[in-house]
């Protein structure tokens, strides 16, 4: 794992690969990498040599070689090791076996600056190529045949070739054409007996045609002789054959090789996989060990109940189900079980056997309703048929998507069904019982060898969905630690005010319909307007005193009443408007007051009990120790404005509508009674200081000393709650645990507001001090 990605920042190449770019974010995040399991046929990596090239060169040799070292196909040290493991392969010997036709014009080939890097940082000095002990791998058998790789050829100097199919037979054929920008080229496929006879050389003949097979129209123009089966292969995993035969013709049906199956497997295996090699995990810090063995669920079912056997070739026949209990909570339980029912067969309402069981992390009902017939087809045969009865509908669906089987509609859930009920209860009952064994995480999580964690959970989303997600939550805690929104704590206590993040959001993009009166350049205005008050980013003194303190002087007082510092909280409470701002709110109350009253019109009911709940609340008073008036005029709105309204049978997004459409008059009123006089005294007094436009837009003297001021905050320090309840906890790990998006474990509305707010604070250049 590379820890220091500033080596590769800069690159483009870099910056247009999605997986490179997905983990070098990973580095600065709780998550990490953890090895999920090994078997016979996956190597252990870790060992040394398997080291790659970026981390045993020089950053600036590495960077200026890097297409280079990408041309010539070098990924890993191990490349470049001699079969003893303890030497670097020479110059010499890389130059005949890959680069045999790359010369200068006084026809030497020089070693490359790449080459030298490598050298001086692998091995010993005056060794004579011998490698440091912390590169040194275990040695490999040798072969002495050398075969030249595959992509040295080109579509003039066509070779006879050798590689490996999927199954890791090998494959020879002789080139046709070549596409060296894909690194592939079309044969004509040759077959022979060797694995038959592995001590005998290599004979090959023609073959007749096989399933491999991929028609080739412009054969005819590389080949005199029309080939019967041809298809593609990958240059990278190929080698050059030597052979007796370097064309072919009509006569040719027999082309021999000079060296058995036996020596040449020895070259032709390794480098075929030499590609699959991954990078060397065990130095670094972002890797966890984990458990090594082969998941308890695949190799000891002991613990679970096993399907009745049937005679090969019978129809095995599940009914599943799962339960989900306490979605969002610390107490959230997931429960899956399956019966197999076998019609006739004398059993007890045909039910051969069942089992149930639990699951944890990721709760969700359809995750229950998988993780049911999962563990129905782990303990059925392979091969057999199957038929899974289930009532879940998404689990139908989810398995559409990943994989070619016939899949008819669900179950209706509990209708009767005899079968299905009995299933609804086994999951049920998997909650509270003892004997009810959990799932592994190795049995159902990814099948890589490397697996992302979260402090010990297991990812199944999105890597970059989750590391968006983090940076949402640490942006929050960033947030919430500023202090112009640490009013917030103080309503958490509340139980009349209590913020509606989605009213809140709605609200600020909500545009009043533009008309004579309201015009587009109106709301432009508006709309910043509104983000200001909401973030508490607007101009006044004790804000300007800090970004231009060199107009703006310390002593600087509210230049309407001249007798206060000027804050947010003085906006509202400034005696020469502090009557305006009283009619205002009540404008505000009179207006829901009224379309309360025609919503109580529509619904034919009596609307004097939401008018009571209204009037009851706390906001519709001023004062500088009222935090739920100072939240209604930044813009945090009660939950209980919608509430009212839906108690009128009124639909939710079109109380919404009204709610908005009543607080963007209010700001209006608010921008047009309170904000335009109070900007217009602040002229008066810019125009007696000399202070003009053109000097408030420059920038400040970069010589001035940095100020040293305290704003004036009029509002009172929190008594209590000063930092979030939640700082300890951790959102992101409760959501993969417990249900619940991240957001929705925070103790206030913030939460959903950043996420939704995450890219405009950008884009409205808000500075917060």
């Amino acid at each position: 794992m590379v820890d220091d990605w500033s080596l590769w920042s800069n690159m483009n190449i870099f910056k247009c690969d999605y997986i490179a770019c997905t983990i070098a974010s990973m580095v600065s995040t709780p998550f990490r990498l953890q090895h999920a399991q090994f078997s016979p046929t996956l190597p252990d990596l870790t060992l040394p040599g398997h080291t790659p090239l970026y981390s045993c060169m020089s950053p600036q040799v590495f960077k200026a070689c890097l297409k280079v070292l990408r041309k010539r196909h070098l990924y890993y040290l191990s490349q470049l090791i001699a079969p003893s493991g303890s030497y670097l392969i020479s110059w010499t010997a890389y130059r005949t076996a890959y680069i045999a036709h790359l010369k200068d014009k006084r026809g030497r080939s020089l070693p490359h600056k790449w080459y030298l890097d490598i050298k001086a940082h692998t091995t010993l000095p005056g060794s004579h190529d011998q490698l440091t002990d912390q590169y040194v791998r275990p040695p490999s058998v040798a072969s002495s045949i050398i075969l030249l790789p595959g992509t040295t050829t080109s579509q003039k100097n066509r070779h006879w070739l050798v590689t490996l199919d999927d199954n890791g037979t090998p494959l020879f054929g002789k080139q046709l054409s070549v596409q060296p920008k894909k690194d592939t080229c079309v044969i004509v496929h040759w077959i022979s007996d060797c694995l038959s006879s592995p001590g005998d050389v290599v004979r090959l003949r023609p073959c007749p045609g096989c399933d491999a097979h991929v028609p080739f129209p412009s054969a005819s123009k590389y080949s005199a002789v029309p080939p019967r089966c041809t298809f593609k292969i990958s240059l990278l995993r190929s080698m050059i054959l030597p052979t007796n035969c370097e064309r072919i013709r009509q006569s040719t049906l027999e082309v021999i090789s000079p060296h058995t199956w036996a020596d040449l497997s020895i070259t032709v295996i390794p480098y075929y996989w030499r590609l699959d090699l991954l990078p060397d995990f065990s130095s670094s810090s972002s890797i966890v060990v984990g458990d090594l063995t082969m998941s308890p669920f695949i190799e000891n079912r002991s613990s679970f109940s096993s399907s009745v056997p049937l005679p090969s070739g019978s129809h095995y026949h599940y009914y599943t189900d799962g339960s989900l209990f306490n979605l969002g909570t610390p107490e959230v339980s997931m429960g899956w079980s399956w019966v197999q029912i076998i019609s006739d067969a004398g059993y007890l309402n045909s039910v051969a056997t069942y089992a149930h069981g639990t699951i944890r992390n990721w709760p969700s009902s359809t995750r229950a309703e998988a993780a049911a017939i999962y563990a129905a087809l782990s303990v059925t045969p392979a091969d057999s048929a199957v038929t899974i009865y289930t009532d879940s509908q998404a689990a139908i669906d989810g398995l559409r998507l990943c994989a070619s089987f016939t899949y008819s509609n669900s179950l209706k859930g509990h209708d009767g069904n005899y079968w299905n009920e009995f299933a609804d209860s086994l999951a049920n009952s998997a909650h509270h019982s003892d004997t009810a064994p959990l799932l592994p995480v190795d049995a159902y999580t990814s099948s890589h060898p490397v697996r992302l964690v979260y402090d010990n959970v297991v990812c199944e989303s999105n890597p970059r969905r989750l590391f968006k997600l983090h940076f949402q939550a640490t942006f929050l805690k960033d947030l919430l630690s500023l202090k112009r929104f640490q009013f917030l704590y103080c309503l958490f206590e509340s139980d009349d005010y209590v913020v509606d993040c989605e009213l809140t959001w709605f609200t600020l993009n909500f545009s009043p319909a533009h008309d004579a009166s309201f015009q587009a350049s109106h709301a432009v205005r508006h709309y910043t307007f509104k983000f200001k008050l909401f973030l508490d980013d607007l101009p006044l003194l004790e804000k300007l005193k800090l970004t231009r303190s060199d107009l703006y002087i310390d002593l600087l007082t509210c230049r309407s009443c001249r007798d206060r510092m000027e804050d947010l909280m003085h906006l509202i409470l400034c005696s020469k408007r502090r009557s305006v701002m009283h009619q205002i709110l009540q404008s505000y109350q009179n207006h829901l007051f009224s379309k309360l009253r025609e919503a109580g019109d529509l619904a034919e009911m009596d609307p004097t009990p939401m008018f009571r709940k209204l009037s009851s609340l706390s906001c519709w008073t001023i004062s500088s120790s009222n935090w739920s008036s100072y939240a209604l005029i930044r813009g945090c709105l009660p939950a209980m404005f919608i509430d009212l309204f839906v108690e009128l049978s009124i639909p939710r997004c079109s109380a919404m509508k009204v709610v908005a459409a009543i607080h963007n008059n209010f700001i209006q009123q608010l921008r047009r009674r309170i904000w335009n006089p109070r900007t217009y005294d602040k002229s008066k007094w810019e125009d007696a200081m000399n202070i003009t436009l053109k000097l408030k837009t420059t920038s400040r003297p970069s010589n001035l000393p940095a100020t040293s001021y305290v704003p004036f905050f009029s509002l009172p320090p929190p008594t209590h709650l000063v930092t979030s309840r939640d700082s300890e906890v951790d959102w992101i790990k409760n959501s993969m645990t417990q249900g619940l998006p991240w957001f929705k474990h925070l103790s206030g509305f913030m939460g959903r507001l950043t996420v939704l707010l995450n890219n405009c604070f950008c884009r409205m250049r808000c500075r917060f001090l």
